[in-house]
């Protein structure tokens, strides 16, 4: 999102009163890299903010530790000096400050406007066409996904506790996430998975959790059954977009049902 919002207009719509200046300094991050473009800054570039509206200028060893300490909002950029905004975080700043944005495009504008890929080597046109329509059945898979991981971590949380991923999961998802978190640990130029364990296991494992708590489950769901056949047909067609493959029609159309049917029997 590029726009020619002022940091000026920016802190005019925002309540300052009890503002530290790892805020400020957060708020800067989101505007140098949302509302300008940056893919990521530099300590200078947000002392440089703190200039820009007559603000007094921090001590940048400790406001970079206080910023590196708030992992939920900001994590380290393309090289390990750097800084950007977790993803986590991008929403709330752009609920704040929608008055002042412009309407977003639809996704699939913002990609083709952003990345040019009619010109790409080897492929031919269909390819590509076949690219933006799994590009739109990933939205759907992936907002699926996700409704169960929320589903999941809501009811064994209420049902055993905040301890619940210890008391739940197998030796199995415990060290598959263990090795994902080790390996993020030496990639830290790398965006996370998610916020929780649930993120780094696999499709399988989240219908494993529903089939060993069923009776927990059952109140929201239903008809267990119902539900884990569907999610488990849909795991070879989640896995065949997740490594970039191309679906028929046919399986688009059982994605979209199932969706739908996931979307009603879980609904309140």
């Amino acid at each position: 999102m590029v726009s020619n919002i002022t940091l000026n207009q920016i802190l005019d719509n925002t309540d300052t009163a009890n503002f530290r200046q790892v805020d400020y300094a957060k708020l800067f991050i989101w505007f140098l890299t949302d509302i300008q473009g940056k893919e990521d800054c530099l300590m200078s570039d947000i002392v440089q903010c703190f200039r820009d509206v007559s603000l007094n200028i921090p001590n940048q060893t400790l406001l970079e530790r206080n910023l590196r300490s708030q992992k939920n909002e900001i994590t380290t950029g393309h090289s390990y000096k750097s800084l950007r905004l977790h993803r986590n975080a991008l929403p709330k700043y752009r609920a704040k400050y929608a008055n002042l944005l412009p309407p977003s495009p639809p996704p699939e504008e913002i990609i083709r406007e952003r990345l040019d890929v009619s010109n790409t080597p080897l492929l031919t046109p269909a390819d590509i066409e076949n690219a933006y329509k799994m590009g739109q059945v990933y939205v759907a898979i992936h907002c699926l996904e996700n409704s169960v991981r929320s589903l999941i971590r809501k009811v064994l949380n209420n049902a055993l506790g905040e301890q619940w991923w210890d008391k739940a999961a197998s030796s199995g998802m415990k060290r598959k996430y263990s090795n994902l978190k080790n390996r993020e640990g030496k990639n830290k130029w790398l965006a996370s998975r998610g916020a929780d364990e649930l993120n780094y296991i696999d499709w399988g494992d989240l219908v494993t959790l529903i089939r060993k708590y069923q009776e927990y489950f059952i109140s929201y769901i239903g008809d267990i059954n119902f539900v884990v056949l569907r999610l488990g047909e849909l795991e070879n067609l989640r896995n065949t977009i997740a490594h970039n493959g191309v679906i028929p029609d046919d399986e688009i159309a059982r994605i979209e049902l199932y969706f739908k049917d996931w979307c009603r029997q879980v609904s309140p």
